[in-house]
């Protein structure tokens, strides 16, 4: 039976189909065949220290697994992964065959970045001013024969800069006072020619550290005869900005007086 034209064409379509799956299914096997030759290729072992590692053929960029013992194996794309990154970078590289000592990270830094000089020591002490306020309650100043008797009271003597000064032990033959004592008005300083006028708003107590007793006992001093001054004024012990003084203000000049003292040790240990 002879075919007619319509059956002749749909046989040749029939065979080019098969012929172009034949065609691709060869290919395949060609690609499979390659990959599996490179794959056996690649080295089995990391490369050593300053050996050169062959490029991968593109179908090798696969994801790489990293075996960090208890974190098991890490990919790019684990949650754990930039932490294992940095723990890996901040180690120093190190192989068995290589004599040479590992550097440290500090040794590291210290070959790559010189060393600051050290901080020249000053030719004078450190020092502080240590200031205290009492103040008087509103409208109610205080007056100058009452300060002058509560001066005699806690041992304070009229020096000749004008300024109430209390010396150690009670004593006025030292040099150097402890601290001294100013009012608020201007000048400051106490005439005892006009002393019965005065009438002033506060009273200001003040010490340069470091002085004749070691800072801590000066501090403490200072501070309880603040107290009696309020106490025997009726008044309100302030800081220098005559704020209220309470537990974490006096607390944290403590703290600066204990510094200056830690400063001038150290300053001390320098000269000798």
């Amino acid at each position: 039976m002879e075919m007619d034209k319509t059956q002749l064409q749909w046989l040749l379509t029939g065979i080019g189909i098969v012929v172009v799956a034949l065609i691709y299914l060869w290919g395949i096997r060609s690609s499979i065949k390659e990959g599996i030759r490179n794959r056996r290729r690649r080295p089995e072992r990391e490369p050593a220290l300053g050996e050169t590692q062959a490029p991968l053929a593109h179908d090798d960029y696969a994801p790489v697994q990293h075996d960090f013992g208890d974190l098991g194996y890490l990919t790019p794309d684990h949650h754990l992964a930039d932490k294992a990154l940095v723990d890996v970078e901040i180690r120093t590289i190190r192989r068995e065959s290589d004599p040479r000592p590992a550097l440290t990270n500090a040794g590291a830094d210290a070959e790559s970045e010189p060393l600051a000089p050290p901080s020249p020591v000053p030719e004078k002490p450190p020092h502080m001013t240590v200031v205290l306020t009492v103040m008087a309650a509103p409208h109610r100043p205080f007056r100058g024969p009452r300060i002058q008797a509560v001066a005699e009271e806690l041992q304070f003597r009229l020096g000749a800069s004008g300024l109430f000064e209390r010396f150690a032990d009670g004593e006025s033959s030292a040099d150097t006072p402890v601290f001294s004592l100013a009012h608020l008005r201007e000048p400051g300083s106490f005439d005892l020619q006009t002393l019965h006028e005065l009438k002033t708003p506060g009273l200001l107590l003040f010490m340069n550290l470091p002085g004749p007793l070691e800072g801590t006992q000066a501090l403490n001093l200072l501070v309880l005869t603040a107290d009696q001054w309020a106490q025997k004024l009726a008044g309100v012990i302030c800081d220098g900005r005559r704020n209220r003084m309470n537990n974490r203000a006096l607390m944290h000049l403590r703290d600066e007086v204990s510094d200056l003292e830690q400063r001038l040790r150290a300053w001390a240990q320098a000269h000798e």
